[in-house]
């Protein structure tokens, strides 16, 4: 949507050419002179819990693989049949002439999976959630109620929408704010794991608002479906309100070992999306080896009873030995396992000393998460063995010799104005813990 401009008001300054402002984008090519630059790693192969990065195997704890499936044999044979029977791509929208048997297949399957009456297929998961955030945004009157934390799709969407939207960081801001709207038009929207910190939604204290303020609510389960919750039920399965949830979106990007993403609710909302949401009729479809790939991950998800206690016994031991070590973990019980840095070029430091090491992870920094509180993103998977995870907590262990661990007290975190850049260059640190 394009914001209106009062045409009394002086235009800015602008330069002779737009492209200049590409031209002094500096940032980038400041972290690659550092030599400590951690993005778009090129791999040459990847099983799973390992990878290949410039000819050397590397522990993957950087991958939202929780379950292990993209190279299960079931998810890869299906894959294969699906390529071999409908070819690479459906060349157009679902909307037109790109809708496959097996789309409706996967649709039917989540739609039980969830507990829901109908679902919806999107060939991104951020496609799915800007269009439908952006189309129920767009109903008139409609409010949506987005926290602070969401997920950039989620912003975007609400972004997108002509109806009015506000932020909350908590419960009491999320009670004010629908203290003042009107029942019924009101969308609360909400991750219910956040993928940088693994972080859970109160989505019970939610529901009890959801009482007292009549609203819809809107669930982005995209880290939690497949994991959390009893055989991978989800998020609100876990507690105990998924009925409560009106729409639940999910991806296949994570837990389901695929590509594309879908949002699942009520027969007639899921219809209305199907002819309003712009991210559906205006792309084209989810390939036919994703969708069968996706198919052939619920299945085993439903049938292997053992795939989530691996995954626990994994998770449990990477966090206790990053604990043990004295790395603070941000209270995280899901895969996602948060090593609190503080330091933005620390932590970018860290990970590059990691990959030398033989451990991939990811830096997480502004605007990411708040200035000074840098961390670095693991994430475990049901696959990985245990001489891999004591591989990369040895990795760990090192690092904390070598540069001083930020001591949090209370979990409070740390609060700063700006980027630190003590850690850019590589003068000789001490071993001393801040």
């Amino acid at each position: 949507m394009r914001e209106r401009v009062d045409s009394a008001a002086p235009k800015p300054e602008a330069s002779a050419d737009i492209f200049e402002v590409c031209r002094s984008y500096q940032e980038p090519s400041l972290v690659r002179a550092a030599g400590i630059y951690p993005y778009f790693h090129v791999l040459s192969e990847s099983d799973g819990p390992l990878v290949t990065l410039n000819g050397r195997e590397i522990v993957m704890l950087g991958a939202n693989n929780y379950l292990g499936l993209a190279h299960h044999p079931e998810v890869r044979e299906a894959a294969h049949a699906a390529l071999d029977r409908y070819g690479t791509g459906c060349t157009g929208s679902r909307f037109l002439n790109g809708n496959l048997e097996l789309h409706e297949q996967l649709e039917e399957d989540l739609a039980a999976f969830t507990g829901k009456d109908a679902a919806l297929v999107f060939a991104s998961g951020f496609l799915a959630n800007a269009g439908v955030i952006a189309a129920m945004g767009n109903i008139d009157g409609a409010v949506i109620l987005s926290e602070r934390e969401n997920h950039a799709s989620l912003i975007d969407g609400a972004r997108m929408a002509r109806g009015r939207r506000h932020v909350f960081s908590n419960l009491t801001e999320l009670e004010e704010l629908l203290s003042t709207e009107q029942p019924g038009r009101t969308m609360v929207v909400t991750d219910a794991v956040f993928s940088m910190t693994g972080r859970i939604a109160d989505l019970r204290s939610m529901v009890d608002l959801k009482r007292r303020h009549v609203f819809r609510l809107y669930v982005d389960d995209a880290h939690g479906l497949g994991v959390l919750g009893p055989r991978g039920a989800g998020t609100a399965a876990s507690q105990g309100v998924n009925e409560e949830v009106d729409l639940l979106f999910g991806t296949f990007s994570k837990a389901l070992a695929s590509l594309g993403g879908f949002v699942a609710g009520e027969t007639a909302v899921i219809d209305y999306l199907r002819h309003k949401a712009r991210t559906i009729i205006f792309s084209a479809a989810l390939p036919p080896a994703s969708v069968a790939a996706a198919i052939a991950a619920l299945r085993v998800l439903r049938t292997d009873a053992e795939i989530h206690k691996r995954l626990a016994v994994n998770t449990n031991m990477w966090r206790e030995g990053l604990r043990r070590i004295g790395y603070y973990t941000m209270g995280s019980t899901t895969p996602i396992v948060p090593v609190f840095v503080g330091s933005e070029s620390l932590a970018f430091r860290m990970c590059k000393d990691l990959l030398e090491l033989g451990v991939f992870a990811t830096p997480v920094a502004y605007p990411a998460v708040p200035y000074g509180q840098a961390l670095i993103r693991t994430t475990t998977m049901a696959s990985h063995c245990k001489s891999q995870l004591d591989k990369a907590l040895l990795a760990f262990e090192s690092l904390a010799k070598k540069y001083p661990l930020k001591q949090i007290v209370d979990d409070e975190l740390p609060v700063a104005s700006g980027i630190d850049f003590t850690y850019a260059f590589p003068p000789a640190h001490g071993a001393s813990k801040a």
